[in-house]
């Protein structure tokens, strides 16, 4: 029986997963929660509400684009209501939302990122916060930075550090997670070894700390003398235009990335 799955994006009308969906030869019928051609509009007041409509309609895949609602914990609600949910969970959104947890995860499983400063050793250098990136090529404005950080949020200003200025080619590298194994998509421009060992420590990362979200991150890295650092993650939705979107992370769910990748390696991006 070939596959057919009725699918659910919650986001806008911007949502980048839309216009994939709709190529795919496995979709039945396409809903979402704002209005677009082709699609079923949904409307719900609370997450539990949208769980029991997915249920009624049969929903068989939750595309969330709307990263406000991640951090609120829709995916943690559909999940708990055994909604199969495309997107991280509360917890894992403070990787793009919180720099300090993001450093702490990073800085425990052995992923590099940039040295980090307690006072400004050289200029220029980054000042990061919760929510907040800024380039300082001086103390006066370093200063200025930390203060319009404080003026905005003091308890955000608490998380203020400090971080080396490296130079070199960045790049942003798509991560897929099926809730055991990591499959990050090649690059033709960095090596496989390179984006493999990375690819082996957000597993590590994920598996260890028992992870419970399926679905896809952004790591924005750079490389520099040879060396692979993560300056930030982020949820932009993955091209993967040589693949059909349904299938890939049906197999996902169904805890099959390993089975992909070598598809992924025959046609790097």
């Amino acid at each position: 029986m070939e596959l057919s799955l009725n699918v659910l994006v919650i986001g806008d009308d911007k949502a980048k997963s839309i216009p994939r969906i709709l190529k795919s030869k496995y979709l039945k019928k396409l809903y979402a929660n704002f209005e677009y051609p082709n699609a079923t509009t949904i409307r719900f007041n609370t997450f539990r509400e949208l769980g029991e409509k997915c249920k009624a309609l049969k929903i068989d895949i939750v595309f969330v684009e709307d990263e406000k609602l991640i951090f609120q914990g829709i995916i943690d609600v559909l999940r708990l209501n055994f909604i199969n949910c495309i997107g991280l969970t509360s917890k894992w959104a403070n990787l793009i939302l919180s720099n300090k947890f993001a450093n702490e995860m990073t800085q425990k499983y052995g992923i590099k990122t940039p040295e980090k400063f307690s006072y400004p050793k050289e200029f220029p250098l980054i000042i990061k916060a919760d929510g907040f990136t800024a380039k300082a090529g001086s103390v006066d404005e370093m200063i200025k930075i930390r203060q319009t950080i404080f003026n905005h949020s003091a308890e955000i200003a608490n998380t203020i550090f400090l971080e080396k200025y490296i130079k070199g080619a960045e790049y942003t590298l798509t991560s897929l997670f099926d809730g055991k194994t990591v499959l990050t998509l090649p690059d033709k421009n960095l090596s496989e070894k390179i984006i493999t060992q990375y690819s082996k420590k957000l597993e590590t990362m994920f598996t260890g700390e028992k992870a419970n979200f399926i679905g896809y991150i952004n790591s924005k890295i750079i490389l520099s003398k040879n060396q692979l650092y993560n300056l930030k993650f982020d949820l932009s939705f993955p091209a993967m235009q040589e693949f059909d979107i349904l299938f890939v992370f049906n197999s996902i769910i169904y805890q099959k990335l390993d089975e992909l990748g070598f598809l992924f390696r025959i046609n790097p991006f």
